[in-house]
């Protein structure tokens, strides 16, 4: 049996340690049951992933058989990246939204994160011996929400001390459906106003006593902050 060369084992351990924060951050972001997936599936992983590296020694390749071996680190993989990516954006939903320019912040981020997932899986391919067009989507569209989340926190989080208030005009209200982010938060529909701002409408998510009194074609004040990344963030609503 031909042991896996020290490159794969280096990749692997930046694998799990990556896949170990992406399930901390997920759980503590998202604070439902539904965080137990990324958990739970990380401690079926890791020892299979522990095994991987074992499969092509003579004793062991002797207990387990290495293509079954790979196809259950693979699945259990997806199940892990794909769960994290996908509380993470859930819990951030609101704040882009609640981010002027939000949009175009999600959107940039996305198109920078889908490579950085490529790349990824290009490299760890080579670990598993596979090329799957699946696990290529499977990272590309994990590592894009993923990057979506990690910007809209730092343009926040990282937010200067200084508020400064602005009024814009109310364009309209309505009540959104219950999506999936509001399913995997466990919370009701998100409130909704659309406000003209930079010539451009922008969709904020407003607490409910906000909502009841906002008016189409009234003004409604905001209190906000520069962004890092220069988006400004709303912390604030007041009539």
């Amino acid at each position: 049996m031909i042991k896996l060369p020290k490159k794969a084992y280096i990749l692997i351990a930046i694998l799990s340690v990556l896949l170990v924060s992406l399930s901390l951050w997920a759980a503590k972001e998202n604070g439902t049951i539904y965080a137990l997936i990324p958990l739970l599936s990380l401690l079926i992983l890791l020892p299979l992933l522990a095994a991987y590296c074992l499969a092509k020694e003579h004793w062991f390749s002797d207990l387990f058989k290495w293509e079954e071996l790979r196809k259950a680190v693979l699945v259990v993989l997806v199940i892990n990246l794909l769960s994290s990516a996908l509380l993470l954006i859930a819990s951030e939903a609101t704040h882009i939204d609640n981010t002027l320019g939000g949009v175009n912040l999600f959107r940039l981020s996305l198109l920078v994160g889908a490579p950085i997932g490529v790349m990824f899986w290009i490299k760890l391919s080579k670990v598993f011996d596979i090329k799957s067009i699946v696990m290529l989507k499977m990272f590309m569209i994990s590592f894009a929400m993923i990057n979506a989340t990690a910007a809209s926190q730092l343009n926040r989080k990282s937010a200067g001390s200084t508020e400064s208030s602005m009024t814009v005009d109310v364009l309209r209200k309505e009540q959104a459906g219950v999506g999936f982010s509001s399913y995997l938060m466990r919370e009701e529909a998100p409130l909704l106003i659309f406000i003209l701002y930079n010539d451009e409408e922008e969709q904020l998510v407003v607490p409910e006593r906000v909502w009841n009194v906002a008016y189409s074609h009234a003004t409604m004040e905001l209190s906000t902050k520069e962004g890092y990344l220069g988006y400004r963030y709303v912390q604030r609503f007041s009539r």
